[in-house]
């Protein structure tokens, strides 16, 4: 943490109009039994703005993460795994429990909100962080309602810790670490051109649930490369086009079989199957009962439900 580690500081912290904010180890022993707040919270956190000469070691364990958010300026994240270079617009997050140094650079100093999180579902953050950027440093868009978010964190702290504010702040923190990790939904500019695209072509297949589309038609018919079509669908969605156009047509058929008489061959031909087996078994893949089985199952409980 910021307090407990100054003794490792090269050069003093100290910038004008700098905000840094330790919450009190008795407030972290009541977060850690408060089970709102308890899978994800922070520690510390803060602003230091043109930070001349600022630099930072640790060479024992930092127990949370880091989240630094570089937004003029440059400056570097070091670890064992590499050197990391941060500009305006770009953020990097230090896995906990790892030996790192970071600093400003000597010419262009850097402005950075940081803070460090930590919780049961830090490591899930942090996991898709690295998952989404190969564990790199991440340029994204310089977005005000973000800043916006710290300020609110920033402004609460300086009114005191009641329940309602620490609960209040730590539920901040999902949206703040929400906003890098899934900076691509979260800017304001909205999706960019390529993604527009990718979830129109969502759209797209749930259209036309009743047609035995060809993956290539798709990807044609919004103008992508099938290899590019898939690579992009894939990181989007965690599914291959089929597998997510399957998806929906088998939830159209739960529908059927749940909500109707049609017979499984009436209900395949609907949802663009023209060989009922075919149908069966990817049904069977992916709800892990037979059609057949599926409606006794699910058409017997609403009727117990009435």
């Amino acid at each position: 943490m910021e307090n407990d580690l100054s003794k490792s500081r090269r050069i003093k912290e100290g910038f004008i109009g700098q905000k840094m904010y330790v919450v009190p180890r008795n407030i972290r022993q009541v977060i850690t039994g408060n089970p709102l707040i308890n899978s994800l919270y922070f520690t510390d956190v803060g602003y230091y703005p043109h930070a001349t000469h600022h630099y930072r070691e640790r060479k024992r364990d930092c127990e949370e993460y880091i989240l630094i958010y570089c937004i003029e300026g440059e400056g570097v994240v070091r670890m064992k795994s590499g050197e990391h270079i941060l500009g305006p617009g770009s953020y990097f997050i230090i896995p906990r429990n790892t030996a790192h140094s970071y600093g400003s650079s000597t010419d262009n100093y850097w402005s950075i909100y940081w803070v460090h999180f930590t919780g049961d579902r830090a490591r899930v953050f942090y996991e898709r962080y690295k998952q989404n950027s190969g564990e790199t440093a991440v340029s994204i868009p310089l977005e005000k309602k973000r800043i916006d978010l710290f300020n609110t964190i920033f402004s609460f702290l300086e009114s005191g810790y009641s329940i309602s504010n620490v609960e209040y702040l730590n539920v901040v923190l999902w949206e703040l670490l929400g906003s890098f990790v899934y900076h691509e939904l979260y800017s304001t500019a909205g999706p960019n051109e390529e993604l527009n695209r990718m979830d129109r072509s969502i759209r797209y297949m749930k259209e036309n649930l009743d047609k035995p589309l060809r993956i290539e038609e798709i990807a044609n018919h919004f103008s992508f490369s099938v290899s590019h079509y898939f690579t992009v669908f894939k990181k989007r969605t965690g599914y291959s086009p089929l597998q997510y156009f399957n998806q929906m047509k088998i939830q159209a058929a739960c529908q059927y079989l749940t909500f109707t008489r049609l017979s499984v061959k009436e209900i395949s031909f609907r949802i663009g199957f023209e060989d009922p087996l075919y149908f069966s078994r990817i049904f069977k893949k992916v709800m892990d009962l037979s059609p057949l089985q599926y409606r006794n199952t699910y058409s017997q409980e609403m009727r117990n439900r009435k």
